[in-house]
């Protein structure tokens, strides 16, 4: 018997130091997003250049990480998660100027998305991408 499980553990050894043939495919890895309609995961950063820079990580669907995320989520579903296609939302923003960047990317359904646009102030921004994506001021 001692035998038996001395080769047991010798042959275990020796399969973990063979190196993975080179034609091996890959194993498939799925961080729970980008399964679905609806899904994403992405990194969300308000720029000002004068004052704090504001940031936060929207996870869809749900709207985890964000004080709007909900909202958030159901306008980037309907915009199939392309931030620059969201239709702007009704408001009113002073004429203060006070430049911001706002910029979003990560993953949504599997693919690659990127949002970087200047706006003359950050209500101006906000309105202009939703209202709600960008309203990620910690209250």
């Amino acid at each position: 018997m001692r035998k038996l499980a001395v080769g047991a553990l010798g042959a275990a050894a020796f399969a973990v130091m063979t190196p993975a043939p080179a034609h091996a495919e890959p194993i498939p890895v799925d961080p729970g997003i980008g399964s679905g309609v609806g899904t994403g995961f992405l990194y969300l950063e308000v720029d000002r250049e004068e004052g704090a820079t504001e940031r936060a990580v929207l996870s869809c669907p749900g709207g985890q990480g964000h004080a709007r995320g909900e909202e958030a989520c159901i306008q980037l579903t309907a915009a199939g998660g392309d931030i620059g296609g969201l239709e702007a939302a009704d408001g009113i923003c002073t004429k203060e100027y006070d430049p911001v960047t706002l910029k979003g990317f990560g993953v949504w359904e599997g693919e690659f998305v990127y949002f970087e646009d200047e706006f003359a102030n950050h209500c101006t921004g906000t309105l202009a991408t939703g209202g709600t994506v960008f309203d990620i001021a910690e209250d």
